[in-house]
Order: structure tokens, then sequence, then C-alpha cells
């Protein structure tokens, strides 16, 4: 039986690289090494090490509010949350995005019962192949500073980051220079920093069950897509029948309405010739005093 391959899914999984997203989470998630010296010099801390990394972990904070699936999540030694997503496409309301996977991280780590005082430290980390902000920084850290007094941050013990790649040549470490750079042209150079990320992607991609694991989801996107497009297209057809549905009604409303003025007017004018004063016509018609007077 000839097995039907879709050639251009084999040339995507052929060109996969670490901006992938399903790469980079295989390749952070089974690299938890990589993954700490990775957060180590971009978030210029120090991780004594690093545990429960979970790819693409789905949390539900519950039945009515909306889940978010994240890309890596792991916690270091001290409870520390880092979730780290790889940004190639859908790049609007990023902010708002940070701001609410911030808040659903806190609300499924505070267990029922718990003080305010048991959160720790959390960081959201995106990892962008454009500028988002078109300021020309290769890093974008933010934490809530007072607006009288900039010096005074609040400790809420939360930071959010974006990285511009494309500004790799700016990072402030070597290998974030190279690990950026390598997101960005999808390639190895002759560091040997480089050379280890791309062998950790090459490892990545060495298993049949990878390959299926791929082709497989890509797939549910493109059929998720699909719908989605389908739906929007209905809903699209629906309005525009509706609006035209509108428009013909006010259409409608419009020549009635003047219909009914044209016969008060010439009510008006036949009450007018009998000598029925202005205020009674006014009354009887509906017409305002200066519409009965300008007849």
């Amino acid at each position: 039986m000839k097995i039907y391959v879709d050639k251009a899914l084999e040339k995507q999984w052929e060109e996969a690289s670490l901006s992938n997203n399903f790469i980079f989470c295989k390749v952070m998630s089974e690299n938890l090494d990589l993954c700490k010296e990775f957060l180590e010099m971009l978030l210029n801390i120090k991780i004594e090490s690093i545990s429960l990394a979970q790819p693409e972990t789905t949390l539900n904070v519950d039945f009515f509010a909306k889940g978010i699936r994240l890309d890596v999540f792991v916690k270091d030694n001290t409870d520390r949350i880092f979730d780290i997503e790889m940004q190639v496409i859908g790049k609007d309301y990023l902010p708002l995005r940070a701001r609410y996977y911030q808040s659903v991280l806190d609300v499924s780590s505070l267990h029922a019962g718990e003080d305010y005082e048991s959160l720790t430290e959390s960081y959201v980390i995106f990892l962008c192949l454009d500028d988002i902000f078109h300021k020309g920084l290769p890093i974008y850290t933010f934490k809530s500073v007072c607006l009288e007094d900039s010096t005074l941050v609040l400790d809420d013990k939360t930071t959010k980051v974006f990285c511009n790649a494309q500004k790799y040549d700016k990072m402030p470490a070597e290998k974030l220079r190279t690990f950026f750079k390598f997101l960005v042209q999808k390639k190895p150079d002759e560091t040997d920093f480089s050379k280890i990320i791309n062998e950790k992607v090459l490892k990545a991609k060495i298993t049949e069950d990878a390959r299926r694991t791929f082709m497989t989801l890509e797939q549910e996107i493109r059929l998720a897509a699909k719908h989605a497009a389908q739906a929007a297209a209905e809903k699209a057809s629906k309005e525009g029948y509706e609006k035209g549905y509108k428009e013909a009604y006010k259409e409608a409303e419009a020549e009635k309405d003047l219909a009914v003025k044209k016969a008060a007017e010439n009510n008006a004018r036949k009450l007018k010739e009998s000598g029925v004063s202005v205020e009674i016509i006014s009354k009887c018609t509906g017409l305002s005093l200066e519409e009965v007077q300008n007849l």
C-alpha cells in the first residue's frame, strides 16, 4: 500500500531549527544544562539547578478562565518560575499576553490556604525574531516602577523579558550572541557553543517518533487554521447579510417616515385652508409650529 507523504511537511521538518516551537521545546526540556545556562546569561542571575521541565504545559485556572499553553516551563531549586516562549509569529498583544501568562502562573502556583508571601519570583520570557517595540534594543526587561519616583520598584517579584533576536550582535554575553545568531540564521558558525546548539537540534530531530509527532502537530495546526478561516468567512458572510438587511430596513424606514411627513403636510395645508389655528394643526399632525407656519 502506497503511503502518502506531504512534501511540504517533509520540507518543513528538514528545515526546522531552534526557532521552531517543537524543536525549541524539545531541545530545552531535554537539555536542562543548556536551559539553565541560557537563563543565567539572559537574566544575569545565578541558578543552582532547575527541574520540572515541562514542555508545552497547559495551565487552566478554572473552567471559565482562558487556559494557556506554555512552551518551556521550569523551576529552580528556590522555586523561582521561568516560562520561556518562542515567538516566531503572532506578535500582536504580546505585552498583554505576558501579563496574563504571569497572572496564571501565580494562580497556579499559589495553593488554597497559602499566604501571598508564598509567591516566588516569576519570569515570563518571549524570544522574538523581530523588534516588537521598535527601539533597537536587544533585550527589553520590564518591572513595576513608581511613576513619581523611578528609583522605587514595586517588589511584586515579577519580571517580563522580551528578546529581539535581530540584535544578536548587541547581546550582553558572547554565548547569548551565538545563541540568538543561530536562532536567526538557523545554521552554526565556527564557535564551539554554536556547534553544541546545532548538535542538540540534530539530536532532537533524529528519532522517527519526533518526526511523526512534528508532522501530527503541524497537521493539527493547519486543520485548526483552516477551520478558523472557514468560521471567519462564515461569520463575515453572515454579518454581511445582516448588515445588508439592516441597511435595507433603514432605507425602508426612512422612506416610510418621508411618506408619513408628506401626508401630515398635506393634511396641515387642508386644515390651514379651513381656518384651523396653527396650534391645533401642530397637535393634530405632529408637525412643529414652525413647520406648519412655513407651509
